[in-house]
C-alpha cells in the first residue's frame, strides 16, 4: 500500500513544482523569498487568498528582484507597504497582523536578518546536509504565523528540490507534514493502531517506508495528492490506496478534469464573441 502511494508523487511534483521559483530558489536569493511566500507561509487553513499576492508586491517594490542582503529596515518597510498594498489596492483587506508572516515582528525578514541570511531556501537545505535538522524546523516554525505542519512541509520539498540524499537526513520525521489527508492515510493502514501524538505519526511514516523500501518523502507526496486531488473522498482513497477500482478513480478524475477544461474553453470562446 505505501509503494501504490507513492507512485502519486511524479503527479505531485508534475503539477506543483511547475514554477520557476521551485528551481531557482537556491541560487537566487530573491526567487527563494518568493517561493516561500507563494507556497508556504500562508497555507495555513483560512488564510485569504489574496495575501501570497500582496506579499510579492510588497518584495517587489522594496528589492526590484535581486537581493543581496536584508537588514531589519527592509522587514520594516515591506511590512509598511504590504500593509499599504492591502488597504489602498484590495479594499481595505485586514492583514492578520498576529499570523501574518510578513509582519516584522517575528516575520520572515526579521528572522532573516537577525540571523544574517540571504537565501531562506540554501540556509535550509545547509541545515538539512550538516544534520541540523531540528534547527532548520524550529526556524521556519518560529517564524510568526507558519507553525509545525508548514515548516514540515518546507523542509520537505526543500530536501527533495535540493536533492539531498533521504538516507542522510538527521531525524527526517521532521520532513512529514500531517494534514487531513496523511492522517486519514495512517487510519487506511493502520485503523485503531494509528498514534495520537504527532511525532510518534511521522515515526510510524518513516518505519513504514522503510520496510516497503520507499521514499518517505515520495510517500507523503503521493498520498497527499491521490487523496486530496484524485480521490477528493475518504472512502474513494481507501479504494484508491487499497488497489480497489483504482482505473475507475483515477479515469473519473482525468474525465472530471477535461470536462472543466471544455467548459472553460466553450466561455472563453463566448466572452470573445460577445
Amino acid at each position: 500500500m505505501a509503494k501504490r502511494l507513492s507512485y502519486g508523487a511524479n503527479l505531485f511534483r508534475s503539477y506543483f513544482y511547475k514554477d520557476k521559483s521551485f528551481n531557482e530558489q537556491f541560487e537566487d536569493n530573491y526567487q527563494a523569498l518568493i517561493c516561500f511566500y507563494e507556497n508556504y507561509a500562508y497555507q495555513r487553513l483560512g488564510a485569504a487568498r489574496a495575501y501570497p499576492e500582496i506579499a510579492v508586491k510588497a518584495l517587489q517594490n522594496r528589492f526590484n528582484l535581486s537581493i543581496k542582503s536584508i537588514t531589519i529596515t527592509d522587514a520594516t518597510e515591506v511590512w509598511k507597504n504590504y500593509q499599504e498594498i492591502a488597504r489602498n489596492e484590495y479594499n481595505n483587506l485586514g492583514v492578520n497582523k498576529t499570523h501574518n508572516p510578513m509582519n516584522s515582528d517575528d516575520g520572515l525578514l526579521t528572522i532573516m536578518a537577525e540571523k544574517n541570511i540571504i537565501n531562506i531556501a540554501s540556509h535550509v537545505r545547509n541545515l538539512l546536509k550538516n544534520n541540523q535538522t531540528r534547527e532548520a524546523h524550529e526556524l521556519v516554525d518560529d517564524v510568526r504565523g507558519t507553525g509545525t505542519k508548514i515548516a514540515s512541509l518546507y523542509l520537505r520539498d526543500v530536501a527533495y528540490l535540493g536533492k539531498l540524499p533521504e538516507n542522510m537526513i538527521k531525524d527526517p520525521y521532521y520532513l512529514q507534514p500531517v494534514d487531513t489527508w496523511i492522517e486519514q492515510t495512517l487510519s487506511i493502514i493502520f485503523g485503531n493502531e494509528k498514534p495520537k501524538v504527532l511525532k510518534e505519526k511521522q515515526e510510524l511514516i518513516i518505519k513504514l517506508c522503510e520496510k516497503a523500501n520507499v521514499s518517505p518523502i515520495a510517500f507523503n507526496q503521493g498520498a497527499w495528492m491521490l487523496g486530496s486531488q484524485v480521490a477528493g473522498s475518504y472512502l474513494a482513497f481507501q479504494q484508491l490506496a487499497r488497489g480497489q477500482n483504482a482505473k475507475i478513480i483515477i479515469k473519473e478524475h482525468i474525465e472530471e478534469r477535461k470536462r472543466y477544461v471544455s467548459d472553460a474553453e466553450r466561455w472563453l470562446q463566448d466572452w470573445s464573441e460577445s
